[in-house]
C-alpha cells in the first residue's frame, strides 16, 4: 500500500505542472482572442467605410470560443471597442443630471447595453448547428427589443463588401458570415471574395442630385435663454446657402437645431417664402410637443416648395430620448418606412441613432428609396468616434443600395 500511495503522489506531483501549463495556455489563448476581438471593433468602427469589411471577422473569433463565457468575453471586447465613444460622450450628455455623477452615466451606458449584446451572442454560441445559431444571434441583435441597442452589427459591412447589390448584397453578407462562423471553406470564401471585388469594381458612387447639407456648430439646445440666438445663427447659415447654391433642390439641416417647432415655425416663414420662390425645400431638425402631455416628436420638418412634411425619428436614443416609462419622452415610430417624397425623390431619413441600427434601414429598403438623408446632433460627442461612425454607417447603407446620401451634423 505504501508503494501504491507513493506512486499516486508522484503522479499527482507530475500532473500539477502539466495542469498549470495547460491552464496558462488556455488563459493566454483567451486573452489573445479577446484582444483580437477588440482590435476588430477598433478597426471596423472608426469612420472608414472600407474598414467595415473587417467587421464580419468577429464571427471567426466567436466560433473559436470554447465556452459561452469565452464567447461573451470576446464579443464584449468587440462591442466595447466599437462603441468606445460612449464612455466620454454619454457622460457629457448626462452631465447636468443631479441623480448621479456624469462619469457614472458614461460607464453605465457603455457597459450595460454592450453586455446585453455580448450575452446574446454567448447564449447563441455552441459547437453544433453553428449556422442556425448565427442566424438567431443576428436576428436577436438586429430586431427589437435587443436590437434597440444593436450598434456595431457586422451586417452593416454589406455596403462595404457588396455595394450596389441591395438585398442581394445583404444576403451575400449573411452567407459570408455563415461560412466564417461554420468552417473556413476556401472555395466558398474565394467565390464570395470574387463577387465582392467585382461589385466594388463596378460600383460608381452617386452624387446627391441637388441636395445640400448644412453643418452647424450651435451646440446644445438645453439653454433656453440662448435659443433665439441659436435660431438666428442657423437661419443665417440657411440664407447664406440659399444664395450660394441657387441650383440646389433641398437643404438638409441637423437634428434638433430648430428647437421647439411648435413655437419656432413662425420664425421660418420668411425663409420658407424665399425657398418657395426659388423652387427649393429645407429640412430642419426640430421637435414637436404633443398638446396634452410632455411627449414629443423628433423629426425633420420641411419648408419651402414641399412644406409641412415631418420625417420622423423612428428610433430615438434609448434612455436619453426614448423613455417609455416617462411622460417626458420622445415618441418612437419603430415600424414606419421612413421614406417620404421630397422634391420628387423618395428620401429615406435616418435621424442620428437609427443610422447605427439594422431594422430601420431594412424597413426603408423595402420601400425603394432613391436617396438617404442623415441628420445628427452630436454636440455631446464632439471629440469622440461617434460622429465619424454615424457618417460611416450612413454612407455604407447608401453604398449598399447604390444611391446617394447626404448627412448633416450639429456640434
Amino acid at each position: 500500500m505504501a508503494v501504491q500511495i507513493s506512486n499516486v503522489r508522484s503522479c499527482v506531483h507530475g500532473l500539477v505542472p502539466l495542469i498549470a501549463s495547460g491552464t496558462n495556455a488556455a488563459m493566454g489563448r483567451c486573452a489573445l482572442l479577446a484582444a483580437i476581438a477588440g482590435a476588430v471593433g477598433l478597426l471596423s468602427w472608426h469612420g472608414s467605410v472600407a474598414m467595415l469589411a473587417f467587421a464580419p471577422t468577429i464571427v471567426v473569433v466567436w466560433r473559436a470560443a470554447r465556452s459561452r463565457m469565452q464567447a461573451f468575453i470576446f464579443l464584449y471586447a468587440y462591442y466595447l471597442a466599437a462603441s468606445r465613444g460612449l464612455l466620454l460622450g454619454a457622460g457629457i450628455f448626462f452631465g447636468d443630471s443631479l441623480t448621479a455623477p456624469a462619469w457614472a452615466y458614461g460607464i453605465g451606458i457603455w457597459l450595460v447595453p454592450n453586455a446585453i449584446l455580448a450575452a446574446t451572442w454567448a447564449v447563441c454560441w455552441g459547437r453544433s448547428l453553428r449556422i442556425a445559431r448565427l442566424g438567431v444571434a443576428l436576428l436577436l441583435t438586429s430586431l427589437p427589443p435587443i436590437g434597440v441597442f444593436g450598434w456595431a452589427n457586422p451586417l452593416t459591412a454589406a455596403g462595404a463588401i457588396f455595394p450596389g447589390l441591395s438585398w442581394l448584397g445583404m444576403a451575400l453578407t449573411i452567407c459570408l458570415l455563415a461560412v466564417l462562423a461554420h468552417r473556413l471553406r476556401p472555395l466558398l470564401v474565394s467565390g464570395l471574395c470574387a463577387l465582392a471585388i467585382a461589385a466594388n469594381a463596378a460600383y460608381v458612387p452617386a452624387d446627391p442630385p441637388g441636395w445640400v447639407s448644412i453643418d452647424t456648430t450651435v451646440g446644445t439646445d438645453r439653454d433656453a435663454a440662448s435659443e433665439f440666438s441659436r435660431l438666428q445663427a442657423v437661419q443665417h447659415q440657411v440664407t447664406s446657402h440659399i444664395h450660394a447654391h441657387p441650383e440646389a433642390k433641398v437643404f438638409v439641416l441637423p437634428e434638433l437645431v430648430g428647437g421647439n417647432w411648435d413655437a419656432n415655425a413662425i420664425w421660418w416663414e420668411d425663409i420658407g417664402e424665399q425657398l418657395t420662390a426659388r423652387g427649393q425645400t429645407a429640412l430642419i431638425g426640430a421637435y414637436l410637443p404633443y398638446a396634452r402631455n410632455h411627449r414629443y416628436v423628433n423629426a425633420l420638418f420641411s419648408i419651402g416648395r414641399d412644406p409641412d412634411w415631418a420625417l420622423v425619428d423612428r428610433v430615438p436614443v434609448p434612455i436619453s430620448m426614448w423613455r417609455p416609462w416617462d411622460s417626458q419622452s420622445a415618441t418612437a415610430f419603430w415600424w414606419e418606412s421612413g421614406v417620404t417624397s421630397i422634391a420628387g425623390i423618395r428620401a429615406a431619413s435616418l435621424v442620428c441613432y437609427e443610422q447605427l441600427l439594422i431594422w430601420p434601414i431594412a424597413v426603408s429598403m423595402a420601400n425603394r428609396p432613391e436617396i438617404i438623408v442623415g441628420a445628427s446632433n452630436v454636440w455631446w460627442a464632439r471629440g469622440t468616434s461617434i460622429p465619424a461612425i454615424q457618417l460611416q454607417a450612413t454612407s455604407a447603407w447608401a453604398r449598399l443600395l447604390g444611391i446617394p446620401s447626404v448627412w448633416a451634423k450639429n456640434e
